[in-house]
């Protein structure tokens, strides 16, 4: 009995050690993926240059991983779901109910808030996702992810006919404007560019054109 429960907890220990040994070298590669983004497109990112950088061999690649495409997929997944986490710990939960509703009747606090949460949720990586080097389709990835969690910051009824489509012009300013701004070295200052999208939002165009009495015929 004793002989049997040792080697069961010596088992287990194993299967922990053989755990924490495939998250890291895991962790290792994707690691040097967010590297090598920073120097060249996913599309020119090769197998062999992984395994340089992480010192590992071509076999211990496949170990983890079907090829690129599938790192890729993977570290996308990583990064959603430390973005949805991240929004999560300053959200109200949607069973919060009087704060969410709350916030609904107040239109512009609604947007601002909404707007601020994704502001400070952003880091280096999604840029470089959104950036030339990054992946085109990883946009459509993070509004389909987010959408479920911003819903209930739009202040139109859900049965709204054009909850949807206000919806996905919300997300793509918000992305089109941060992605501009970092492109651009962050050139505003952070309280500018979250000022800046939250007035087109709520104001429109109009809110950064010259007031002009003149009547352009």
């Amino acid at each position: 009995m004793i002989t049997a429960r040792l080697a069961q907890e010596n088992g287990g220990k194993e299967m922990k050690k053989q755990s924490e040994t495939t998250r890291r070298t895991r962790r290792i590669f994707i690691d040097a993926f967010w590297t090598l983004v920073k120097e060249k497109p996913i599309s020119k990112i090769a197998v062999n240059e992984l395994t340089r950088r992480t010192s590992y061999n071509r076999g211990t690649f496949y170990e983890y991983f079907i090829d690129i495409d599938d790192l890729v997929a993977n570290a996308e997944a990583d990064l959603l779901d430390e973005l949805k986490q991240a929004i999560r710990q300053v959200m109200p939960e949607s069973g919060s109910g009087n704060m969410i509703h709350q916030m609904a009747s107040e239109r512009a606090d609604s947007l601002k808030t909404l707007f601020q949460i994704v502001f400070n949720a952003m880091n280096e990586k999604i840029y470089l996702l959104l950036g030339p080097n990054g992946d085109s389709a990883f946009f459509p990835k993070v509004k389909s992810e987010l959408l479920p969690l911003v819903e209930d910051y739009l202040p139109l009824p859900a049965d709204s006919p054009y909850f949807d489509y206000l919806l996905d012009y919300i997300n793509s300013a918000m992305f089109s404007i941060l992605q501009l701004w970092n492109e651009r070295g962050k050139d505003l200052p952070a309280e500018e560019v979250s000022a800046l999208m939250q007035n087109l939002v709520l104001r429109g165009l109009m809110a950064y054109l010259p007031e002009t009495n003149d009547v352009q015929e």
